[in-house]
């Protein structure tokens, strides 16, 4: 499957856009940071596509913003001398 790459800011948004062997258009935001990537099928032009993820806007900002606040574990230390019972 060949697969081409582009990209499209849209103010503070920035999208990943890949144009696959596909039937219909895939929005996904990612998390931790809301990351956005937008699958499209290679018969769709960018110009279209800019419509579609303009449209659904409100959509990801809902989204990045769920991500965003959502408490995140903190990082684990390793102490010396620790220990740990297992089984």
């Amino acid at each position: 499957m060949n697969t081409s790459h582009h990209s499209i800011e849209l103010g503070d948004i920035r999208l990943d856009v890949v144009h696959k062997d596909i039937k219909n258009v895939h929005l996904s935001v990612h998390p931790p940071q809301g990351r956005v990537t937008v699958s499209a099928p290679r018969r769709m032009n960018m110009d279209t596509i800019r419509v579609f993820v303009i449209s659904k806007l409100r959509w990801i900002r809902k989204h990045q913003n769920k991500f965003r606040s959502q408490v995140r574990e903190t990082p684990r230390e390793c102490i010396a001398r620790e220990s740990h019972y297992y089984l």
